[in-house]
């Protein structure tokens, strides 16, 4: 089913420099079907020609024999499992693992090995016990505005973020990091069961921005998001959909488009309440609430379930 016009807006960088002064000018968007949007959401769908192909497996045993005759698979691999991010320590030279950071870096291979060394490092420091204690967010939770929704049509987590439940002005920053590591774990966990669909553990989440006040307008939050997914959750992403945005969005996105390389530009979008035809399609129905054009029921708040 093709969408409309305007039904969907991916974001684009020039789309972004838009001052508060001229916010009435919201920008326009070309139609494109779902499938083209899942193309350029995911260049790795796309198919690849032999030599293609060649050369990234070539990448990948460069990349683990770099690993590996370093010793810095052992020592890394082990942090991971400490961390909770590996059950084997041999699963840091997977294939799987070793793709996704390549992807994440460009394919470039002393990159991605000395990326994820410090990833390692960085794990194990912040999750010395393999998790995030549930009582070192209990603030995030008590707000009860993040929903583990299920899975979605393409067998990823879907989470839904109520923004006007977001104090930037009072939380931690220190407690929202660990929030957001919480909530990836979870995700990672969820998508894992999924991985014929879903081979890459990606999740999408749908940031709903109904009603949000300047209290909610949480810059630095985005920031510690973005720097997460790019430094530790690398490939995690796999759509950011922002449902329902006030003016003041346009100008607070123009602070933060520099930080956004275009793989990651092209997995965002912004879908109006009018165009809910456009979320269904590219989420699916049975996963949707209600109030989002779906036929499913809000789940419980994260932290609240049975």
């Amino acid at each position: 089913m093709d969408l409309q016009a305007s039904q969907l807006r991916p974001f684009k960088t020039h789309k972004f420099v838009l001052l508060i002064s001229h916010l009435d000018c919201t920008p326009e968007h070309a139609a494109r079907p779902r499938k083209e949007m899942e193309a350029q959401a995911d260049s790795c769908d796309t198919k690849v020609l032999p030599s293609r192909k060649e050369e990234q497996a070539a990448k990948i045993l460069q990349l683990k024999e770099q690993l590996q005759s370093s010793g810095q698979a052992d020592s890394a691999g082990a942090q991971l499992v400490q961390g909770g991010e590996l059950q084997h320590a041999s699963d840091i030279v997977s294939d799987a693992y070793l793709h996704r950071w390549l992807r994440a870096r460009s394919w470039d291979v002393q990159k991605a090995c000395s990326d994820i060394v410090k990833h390692a490092e960085w794990r194990v420091s912040f999750m010395p016990n393999g998790r995030i204690d549930e009582a070192t967010v209990a603030n995030e939770i008590a707000c009860e505005k993040l929903y583990l929704q299920g899975i979605d049509r393409q067998g990823r987590p879907l989470m839904i973020a109520l923004a006007r439940k977001h104090n930037g002005w009072t939380r931690s920053l220190e407690e929202l990091e660990r929030m957001c590591c919480y909530v990836l774990d979870e995700m990672a966990k969820m998508a894992a069961p999924h991985v014929d669909r879903n081979p890459r553990g990606q999740c999408c989440t749908l940031l709903d921005l109904t009603d949000m006040a300047m209290v909610s307008m949480d810059v630095q939050a985005i920031k510690t998001l973005l720097t997460l997914l790019g430094e530790h959750y690398v490939e995690r992403l796999g759509a950011l959909i922002f449902w329902n945005p006030p003016l003041i969005f346009w100008g607070v996105w123009n602070s933060l488009s520099p930080l956004l390389p275009e793989v990651t530009r092209a997995k965002i979008f912004v879908i109006d309440p009018s165009k809910t035809a456009s979320l269904v399609e590219l989420v699916g129905a049975e996963v949707l609430p209600t109030e989002y054009g779906g036929s499913a029921e809000l789940a419980a708040p994260l932290g609240k379930q049975g």
